[in-house]
């Protein structure tokens, strides 16, 4: 067994305005990978940076906390934590599934017009994971949903936009394909495009020889034109696996007079 690992980088970008309702919304979207050649093993999410840019002009301004040098840290942070939470806000929260059907909250954040700032941008990584990558496997998923806090949802001129990225790693059995069966065949072609092979599905390796003194003019398509395509001298071969060439589709050849090719086509 021969195994390799295909990284793909893949961005998220989901924007929420005044349009956005209470729904869930899955910050990201992805589907199975799929080869030709091989067979995929495994596949595992990890999503690497993950931020929420925030603009809120719909409520009143959020005063900063008024912390003085006297404050100890944790009077400090109670004070802070007053502003975020009691202030005129709106509330985004963080879930997550492994199935993007049942979804469970890991946290929130609350969405404030910040005195003397035009927006906010949030690190939501933190809230999720203390590690540097969220591992989601193949199925898991991230999503946020917009709650009333008690000023409503986003109004016109609100928006969030939770931006990052992920790398989806893909392990697949890349090991040479095994042969179950192999069909020979004799076909005679002229100057007239013909059909050698049909397409086939199941082909794993195709091996074609040249039996004439003419070159013949191969095409993997459905039309060989004279003069063009894949030459094949005179007692030459023309052959290829699935591995080299990922084409299970017709094959066409054409000459200048009638010729006789010949080969084995194996699945």
């Amino acid at each position: 067994m021969t195994i390799s690992t295909i990284n793909e980088v893949k961005p998220i970008v989901l924007r929420l305005d005044s349009t956005s309702n209470s729904d869930i919304y899955p910050i990201f979207s992805d589907v199975d990978f799929s080869i030709d050649n091989g067979s995929v093993l495994s596949e595992n999410i990890f999503i690497k940076n993950l931020k929420a840019y925030v603009k809120i002009d719909s409520l009143p301004e959020a005063n900063l906390p008024d912390i003085t040098l006297e404050d100890s840290n944790t009077q400090a942070l109670y004070k802070t934590l007053n502003t975020e939470w009691t202030s005129a806000r709106k509330q985004l929260d963080l879930l997550v599934s492994e199935d993007s059907i049942n979804w469970y909250p890991v946290g929130s954040i609350s969405l404030l017009n910040p005195a003397g700032y035009p927006y906010r941008v949030y690190n939501i990584m933190d809230l999720y994971t203390q590690n540097l990558a969220i591992e989601l496997g193949k199925n898991g998923r991230l999503g946020v949903q917009l709650k009333d806090a008690g000023w409503g949802l986003l109004q016109p001129g609100d928006t969030v936009t939770i931006h990052g990225s992920y790398v989806k790693e893909i392990c697949i059995d890349d090991s040479p394909v095994q042969i179950n069966n192999s069909i020979p065949f004799n076909k005679t072609i002229n100057n007239e495009s013909t059909i050698i092979l049909e397409a086939n599905p199941n082909r794993k390796y195709v091996l074609i020889v040249n039996e004439s003194l003419e070159d013949i003019y191969l095409n993997l398509g459905i039309l060989s034109i004279q003069g063009k395509g894949i030459v094949v001298k005179p007692g030459g071969v023309f052959e290829y696996s699935i591995q080299q060439i990922p084409y299970k589709g017709v094959i066409t050849a054409i000459s200048n007079s009638n010729t006789v090719v010949s080969g084995i086509e194996s699945f």
